[in-house]
Parts: C-alpha cells; sequence; structure tokens
C-alpha cells in the first residue's frame, strides 16, 4: 500500500481549530463545524466545510428561475464567509498532500497548490496548514 492509498475514500471533519500566536484556541465554524474530504484512488479531490449555523437566505431562491438567481449583497456574504469549498487534484510527497486545485469558492486558491502536512492518527486523518488543523474520520463509520 502506498501513502496515497491511505487517503482514498471519504472523510468526515470533526474539528477545525485555529490556534493564534497567544495560545487562544478559535473554532471558524464553530466546534460542530460540518465538512466532508473526498479522495479518489486516480487522484481527484473535493472538499467541502460548513459553518452549521448559517441561516438560509431567501426561501424561495431555490425555486425562482435560474436568470433570477440573484442573492442580496447581504446573503451573498453570509453564504460566502460561512462555507469553503474546492477541489481538483492531489498527490502525497513525504509527510505532506498537496492540493492542485481547479476549482474553489476563494477566487485565489484556484489553480494554487495547496499544501497540507499531515499525519494519521487513531484512524483520523489529521491536516496542518500554519496555525491550522483539521481532524477527519473515516464518512463510512457514520452511515
Amino acid at each position: 500500500m502506498t501513502k496515497s492509498d491511505a487517503f482514498v475514500g471519504a472523510w468526515r471533519l470533526i474539528c477545525w481549530e485555529i490556534v493564534l500566536s497567544d495560545g487562544t484556541v478559535v473554532f471558524p465554524y464553530g466546534k460542530d463545524v460540518v465538512g466532508y474530504l473526498i479522495y479518489t484512488a486516480d487522484g481527484h479531490m473535493s472538499a467541502q466545510i460548513m459553518d452549521p449555523d448559517r441561516r438560509q437566505s431567501d426561501s424561495t431562491f431555490p425555486l425562482q428561475s435560474a436568470a433570477a438567481q440573484t442573492l442580496s449583497d447581504p446573503d451573498r456574504a453570509r453564504a460566502y464567509t460561512t462555507y469553503l469549498s474546492y477541489c481538483g487534484t492531489y498527490r502525497v510527497e513525504d509527510d505532506s498532500v498537496i492540493h492542485h486545485v481547479k476549482a474553489a469558492l476563494i477566487p485565489s486558491w484556484t489553480g494554487s497548490e495547496q499544501v497540507r502536512r499531515f499525519k494519521f492518527d487513531k484512524g483520523c486523518l489529521i491536516l496542518k496548514s500554519g496555525a491550522h488543523t483539521l481532524r477527519w474520520e473515516r464518512a463510512a463509520e457514520h452511515v
């Protein structure tokens, strides 16, 4: 089994924390953050992370015609700041997984490489980037 093989599958986010320079721990989308990370055997990946407390926009939004599907500026800002998503391909090198971003909610991430240090601990995948630590567990365990 290669290092990449250990990543393959669906992962559920159980914690995302940021440790600030003064030692304060912040949970960007709260302690009940919702997220999934998927790695395929052929080298593709997708990450979706959401604040579970995000409010529903206009309740008619999904029912409107495609041409009229626009959010108000406050709804758009709230949607943008309570959700993170990107997808692309990945490769594993040493103690890092490198995500080659093909599409992302954050425009500057598109075309970038997002490098995450990783380790596996007690069945969890732990990804680190700077002060950010994300702990994932296999999604299949919660079906």
